[in-house]
């Protein structure tokens, strides 16, 4: 137990120290990885790192996969500009698995596409059509440090492709590739009905594409969460959780290193019967373009299978999106 408490501790301190390296001049060069995944915390104001319970997690964070009993499989799809293209959407699909008393994996796949778009030479003349898409493929692993402690770690490859070589100004492949980690660590007070949970995603290298002079960052971030459940009972469940989400990415304005204000999360959950949820949020997002409600809906049937809905906010210029997921528990 002790090697195992001095291990997380390694890999945490590590990937603080790769953050504190981290300078760039855009924010993030692959945005599939700021997507989150999963209705159901999308309809709590995007604050899930307490909560994690789910094929999600490994997403959210690794930490609470520890505490899953059973096989769990999860699917989201969203458009996300549903009002200027209807090809440009975001998929996740993801499945833990307890492996007994050793822990428990997880594998998820993200992809983002970005439709067809249509090559042309100089003059206007069409050259072609070819789509631009991202995706990145984790492998988590997660154990329990103790009855309340549960801490895990994924690993990701990372694809971005935005243009074949033959339709680039250099005749180079407009793709790039990258790979990152996440760390994650839940704390369960049981008898306070609270959880505690921290996280931190993306700490990877830059990912570059045509100009390899040239790279972007990933969304090197850390979250820190609480959730409380003041009731608890065999007809009503409520659940309140919050995070804060902090990106760990320092940005170069005019020669001046800087990082972006954090961004918070707050919601609840309301389930009856444990066969509808209801759900509200709010996220504030001071440096971004938007500070918004988000709401949701469940559906549970017998513990095995959920239908989740969330409405949730974009930029100020975009339209509120629709969010769909189905979670399978087996």
């Amino acid at each position: 137990m002790r090697f195992r408490s001095i291990v997380s501790f390694v890999v945490f301190i590590g990937v603080l120290g790769i953050g504190a390296r981290a300078f760039a001049v855009a924010e993030s060069g692959v945005p599939s990885l700021t997507i989150p995944p999963g209705a159901r915390p999308n309809g709590m104001g995007e604050a899930f790192a307490a909560v994690a319970d789910d094929a999600t997690a490994s997403w959210w964070n690794v930490g609470g996969l520890a505490f899953t009993k059973h096989r769990n499989l999860a699917f989201m799809h969203s458009q996300l500009v549903p009002d200027l293209a209807s090809d440009v959407y975001y998929e996740f699909l993801g499945y833990s698995n307890p492996a007994g008393d050793v822990g428990v994996w997880a594998v998820n796949l993200v992809y983002l596409t970005y439709g067809q778009s249509i090559a042309t030479d100089p003059s206007g003349t069409p050259l072609g059509t070819f789509t631009s898409w991202e995706g990145a493929l984790s492998g988590s692993f997660s154990m329990q440090l103790a009855h309340n402690i549960g801490a895990g770690i994924s690993m990701k490859f990372i694809r971005v492709q935005y243009a074949p070589a033959q339709y680039t100004q250099d005749n180079v492949d407009g793709s790039g590739t990258s790979f990152a980690v996440d760390v994650g660590a839940l704390w369960k007070l049981p008898k306070q009905r609270v959880n505690v949970g921290l996280s931190v995603n993306n700490a990877g290298p830059n990912i570059a594409f045509i100009d390899r002079e040239q790279s972007d960052p990933l969304p090197f971030t850390g979250r820190l969460g609480v959730a409380y459940t003041p009731i608890a009972d065999d007809v009503s469940n409520l659940l309140v959780t919050m995070d804060i989400e902090q990106s760990l990415v320092w940005l170069i304005d005019s020669s001046v290193a800087r990082r972006r204000s954090e961004i918070w999360h707050v919601g609840a959950e309301y389930r009856y019967i444990n066969l509808l949820a209801g759900r509200i949020g709010y996220v504030y997002d001071k440096d971004g373009d938007f500070k918004d409600m988000t709401y949701g809906l469940g559906f549970i049937y017998k513990d095995k299978l959920s239908l989740d809905y969330a409405n949730v906010p974009q930029a100020q210029t975009l339209q509120r999106v629709h969010r769909w997921s189905l979670y399978f528990t087996f």
